[in-house]
């Protein structure tokens, strides 16, 4: 499984399909009164290093981190481990199938569609789909790029242990020098558990699961399909979340209609990237009003969406602005 990336920032396509690219950014939040509409303002800040975890249900920023702040994070799925690499940085791993950690790699000689890039869809609650880290196996890890876009490496990693208190993990340099275990807690209510490949040590960012409804982040798209593009955009990486498309934007009659019948998606990037459109030959970006999302939580909260801005008041990109509103 082959993932791509898309930049959305400054330059456009001149990313490479792997991983040398632009990146996009986003704006902070107001407060809110359930059942009225709410400006809000994202901001990721204009080289988009920042992440927001963002709660729709208490109008809020849960929590925020910078983007290098991570570089992992693992989930328990079905017995299996469940990786996500953090694909804002450009991210991708290798399953090299070797069972000793130190073995001799030939970094020459790695297939290039072998490595692999985070799904942006994420893994729908499939333990089969997405990136999984093996018992015992050495998976390589891109570091991806830092904050002027310079190669961070590549990192050897190793689960070497897994039970109900969490993960220990082997971790070393691209040689296998510098070898470090570090072990990553469980933590009560969170879906995903972040870990510094770069700091060697676990480095919870994300909040409780309950807490937070959307990520405003950059991260890797995968343009038609396959082509690994930086871009900036609302992700909703957490099984409580599913959003439903729709260009019929009438506030009042998604107010009160049925949403029985609506074939929402559990897909992490549903609202994603594409609600903004980068204009050749004006070097902008335009907002595509026309778009409506309608999100629903597990626990049966219902919310409207708009995109609205991608700019602040000075012309600075990453300042994502939307309107939301409680049903």
């Amino acid at each position: 499984m082959n993932r791509l990336i898309h930049p959305l920032g400054t330059a456009f396509i001149a990313a490479l399909i792997f991983l040398t690219s632009c990146v996009e950014r986003e704006l902070p939040i107001p407060a809110r009164t359930p059942g009225s509409a709410n400006l809000i303002q994202a901001n990721v800040g204009v080289d988009y290093e920042t992440q927001l975890f963002f709660s729709l249900t208490e109008n809020r920023i849960e929590a925020s981190c910078q983007q290098r702040d991570w570089c992992i994070a693992l989930r328990e799925a079905e017995g299996a481990t469940s990786l996500m690499t953090n694909s804002g940085r450009a991210m991708k791993t290798y399953h090299t199938e070797a069972i000793d950690f130190h073995s001799s790699i030939n970094f020459d000689a790695l297939e290039d569609d072998k490595w692999e890039v985070m799904d942006p869809t994420g893994m729908a609650g499939d333990a089969n789909v997405g990136l999984e880290l093996v018992a015992n196996e050495l998976t390589l890890v891109d570091l991806g790029l830092d904050e002027e876009n310079e190669p961070l490496g590549i990192a050897r990693v190793g689960l070497i242990g897994l039970d109900d208190t969490g993960w220990l993990l082997q971790i070393a340099d691209a040689q296998g020098l510098n070898t470090d275990t570090v072990s990553v807690p469980k933590l009560d209510g969170c879906e995903w558990h972040q870990v510094s490949l770069l700091n060697s040590s676990a480095h919870q960012v994300e909040p409780p699961a309950s807490s937070w409804e959307v990520c405003i982040t950059q991260y890797m798209e995968l343009l038609d399909g396959e082509i690994p593009y930086l871009v900036v955009g609302l992700l909703t990486p957490t099984d409580r979340v599913q959003v439903y498309e729709t260009r019929e934007v009438d506030w009042e009659t998604w107010k009160t209609n049925s949403w029985d019948d609506l074939e929402f998606s559990p897909e992490w990037n549903a609202i994603g990237y594409d609600w903004k459109i980068f204009d050749l030959s004006t070097s902008a970006y335009t907002v595509d009003y026309d778009k409506l999302y309608c999100v629903r939580t597990e626990e049966g909260r219902e919310f409207l969406m708009r995109m609205l801005d991608f700019y602040d008041a000075n012309g600075n990109t990453g300042n994502v602005t939307f309107e939301v509103l409680e049903r």
